[in-house]
């Protein structure tokens, strides 16, 4: 069957403004566009959009599916706005949970304190028996209470692993443990089972596909147990209903074990495995990515680099060996440098693309060495809100100008894609497309947070739909409607490029295309 859509507006995001009135498709391909009444011979079914508004189908090219879904089992406190409230949410939710139990809290952003400060570990403790971890919104920082700390065998005389710090005070431990030091515990939890997975997984999508969704580049497979366990939920709750596109990172842990397993010898269009995944450093929220210059606010710090520069070249040698891209976890100006030295030394096959992910502090040196080299980028555009004023405070007035680049990189012809990094954002592509056009919060009236790195609606929103098929080599088949190109397709109620920016967020998804199929549908 030759299913015929018309009846609205159709974006085929090639070029700038460019609409075709209908699109035919076929077994989840488009074999035609143009006129409707050269295609309607050949329909047979018309799907009306009446009056909605089309486009190739939104991807989030950087998010942790799993973790987005653990965010929306467990306790959010990504909009509490002092240490006392979020004290007071998590003692109401610990009362009567048994000492044996996890209480796990997302989304901690002391920046939005009046006074921007943890809780104790005394305070921690004194709010219930249970296991207890609270995950700043970063991801790079955790807060554990002591009954979690003595599950991962964390006390005073524990040194810090490569690549992680356990936080000390006096000698004491604080229970703040940063980047390689946190996965002591969350690699380990009790309750991380193919059940929780699968929970985890299918509440996701479910939620992904509401924000017109189509599918997501993920990292997932060294947190959840062995990674066959992620692999199998994947394969069940995506692979087996057809209704979302994952491609999945391979992470440097595991990657030999997926190799050597097999794990990821059978790829289909919604379930492929990429590049092989490296954190080069950390975050600015914990003061852990990697500068060449130290912390405004910090003068003995410069934050970590995960990895030695032998270490990286040892991965990527060993990504190389399988004929692999690299797509690294790269914030502080050092981190990328030093990863492009080694992308330099160790190039990809022809054709293929690295993968700089973050890319938040550049300058010149870094934009000219970047246009050099086969990588592309793949930027939150996010990130600009929320911490951009704790970020001025760390990073000082001259070294923000250039912080969580755009149109720097597009202007040097680099391939960006965009991604919310949830659970770190909302994956909410329109909440993207107004931070890439603005850089602003929602509701603030400014000309944006280093605004000179403002890009058009037009190349924000192919940050969603050509940027993330291009960065895996699959811009000739998927994220324009063309024919040939795959029949995924974003439908809102209202034409981005017209409204009022400030109205954009107020766009409904009408509806969410996966091969030619609905799977989410507006009531």
């Amino acid at each position: 069957m030759a299913t015929l859509w018309t009846g609205g507006t159709i974006y085929t995001m090639a070029r700038d403004g460019e609409t075709v009135e209908a699109v035919l498709e076929h077994n989840g391909k488009i074999v035609a566009t143009g006129e409707i009444e050269r295609l309607l011979p050949q329909a047979t079914s018309i799907r009306d959009l009446k009056g909605n508004v089309m486009y190739p189908g939104f991807v989030d090219s950087h998010l942790h599916i799993l973790g987005y879904g653990e965010k929306l089992k467990h306790i959010d406190v990504s909009n509490v706005r002092s240490k006392d409230e979020l004290l007071a949410h998590i003692r109401a939710r610990m009362e009567g949970v048994h000492s044996n139990e996890w209480i796990i809290v997302i989304g901690l952003n002391e920046t939005q304190f009046d006074e921007p400060i943890f809780p104790t570990l005394t305070e921690l403790d004194a709010l219930g028996e249970a296991h207890l971890i609270i995950k700043r919104s970063c991801h790079h920082l955790l807060l554990a209470n002591t009954k979690a700390l003595e599950f991962a065998g964390i006390n005073d005389a524990t040194p810090s692993p490569e690549g992680g710090i356990i936080e000390k005070v006096n000698g004491k431990v604080t229970g703040v443990l940063k980047d390689a030091a946190l996965y002591m515990i969350v690699n380990h939890m009790p309750h991380i089972t193919p059940t929780y997975i699968e929970d985890a997984l299918e509440k996701a999508v479910t939620s992904l596909q509401t924000y017109g969704l189509v599918g997501g580049h993920s990292e997932d497979l060294s947190y959840y147990g062995a990674p066959h366990q992620p692999v199998d939920a994947f394969r069940k709750i995506v692979e087996d209903s057809q209704s979302f596109k994952v491609h999945l990172l391979q992470h440097h842990a595991v990657f030999q074990q997926v190799v050597d397993a097999n794990l990821n010898e059978k790829r289909s269009p919604y379930l492929e495995f990429g590049a092989m995944k490296i954190f080069v450093d950390g975050a600015f929220g914990g003061r852990t990515a990697a500068l060449r210059e130290p912390y405004s606010d910090d003068m003995e710090n410069c934050g970590m680099l995960v990895h030695t520069q032998i270490q990286l070249e040892e991965l990527v040698q060993l990504a190389r060996s399988y004929c692999q891209t690299v797509a690294v976890h790269a914030i502080g100006d050092l981190a990328i440098d030093v990863i492009l030295d080694v992308f330099e030394k160790y190039p990809p096959r022809e054709g293929q693309l690295d993968r700089v992910i973050h890319c938040s502090l550049i300058d010149e040196e870094i934009l000219i060495k970047l246009a050099s080299l086969p990588v592309a980028i793949d930027m939150q555009p996010q990130f600009v809100q929320g911490e951009y004023s704790a970020e001025i405070a760390r990073l000082g007035d001259e070294r923000v100008k250039g912080l969580h680049p755009l149109k720097s990189l597009l202007d040097r012809g680099l391939i960006v894609a965009g991604g919310s990094d949830a659970p770190i954002e909302v994956p909410n592509p329109l909440h993207g497309i107004y931070a890439a056009v603005t850089r602003r919060n929602f509701g603030e009236i400014h000309d944006g947070y280093g605004a000179q790195e403002k890009i058009s609606r037009f190349e924000a929103v192919r940050l969603y739909t050509v940027g993330p098929a291009a960065i895996i080599g699959q811009q000739y088949v998927r994220g324009q409607i063309a024919p040939g190109f795959t029949a995924d397709f974003t439908v809102f109620t209202n034409d981005i490029f017209k409204v009022e920016i400030e109205e954009l967020l107020n766009i409904d998804v009408a509806y969410t295309v996966v091969g030619g199929k609905i799977v989410y549908e507006r009531v």
